[in-house]
């Protein structure tokens, strides 16, 4: 099990994503959009990884965010590695001093993945890497893309290392670990923070009341939406 940990809004569900190859998270532009802590599986082969998206690393305010915060912190713990996800910024913010702080405190095996490379020139990157190689606790230190795929290979070919002999946690053709109706819920979540994002508040909730599918693949849903 692979941990995915960082800031909000650089890119953890985005590679969450990419590395399973479908959906399972939900992606928007708001801080916090991931609220718990969701399993994404890739299985190749007789290796299967089961990476752990985790909601972004903030100062709480909220009852809300304690649970975020605290979610983030028991997933560096008791797993084969964390992936740090950062972005190309020459600096080491308080969100990313107190996730290393929680990883040497771990003893986690940790790899960097500078994330949004598309939008920085090499130069500026080759910087961001002399900061962070100066903080002595990564394995390795890995740019990548998580929008268009550039140095993810890289980074699941890194991931390798840590596999451990055993069986496999989920079946080879699962890719969450989340249930149905959570998956739809979080989907409609996420469309209303792209959508209505003016209309209703952050702080909303979905439920699924009932859902089925027609003979032509359609499926029918019935939720409420709560808002704050």
């Amino acid at each position: 099990m692979i941990t995915i940990a960082g800031r909000p809004n650089v890119g953890k569900s985005t590679l969450t994503n990419y590395l399973v190859g479908e959906k399972i998270a939900i992606v928007s532009n708001k801080p916090q959009t991931t609220r718990n802590r969701i399993c994404g599986i890739v299985t190749r082969g007789n290796l299967q990884f089961v990476f752990v998206d985790t909601p972004g690393y903030h100062k709480a305010r909220t009852k809300l965010g304690d649970y975020m915060v605290s979610t983030v912190r028991e997933s560096i713990s008791d797993v084969d590695a964390t992936i740090l996800v950062v972005e190309p910024i020459a600096g080491i913010g308080a969100q990313e001093e107190a996730l290393m702080e929680r990883i040497r405190a771990s003893r986690c095996p940790a790899i960097l993945a500078i994330n949004k490379i598309d939008t920085v020139e090499k130069d500026k990157l080759l910087e961001v890497i002399a900061v962070y190689s100066g903080a002595g606790i990564f394995d390795a230190i890995i740019p990548i893309s998580a929008k268009t795929g550039d140095g993810v290979e890289a980074l699941l070919k890194e991931c390798e290392k840590y596999a451990q002999e055993g069986p496999f946690l989920f079946p080879d053709d699962v890719t969450t670990d989340q249930p149905e109706r959570q998956v739809m819920a979080e989907i409609i979540r996420e469309k209303l923070l792209w959508c209505l994002d003016k209309e209703i508040p952050h702080g909303t909730a979905v439920e699924i009341n009932t859902f089925s599918e027609r003979d032509n693949g359609i499926i029918d849903l019935d939720a409420t939406i709560y808002c704050e």
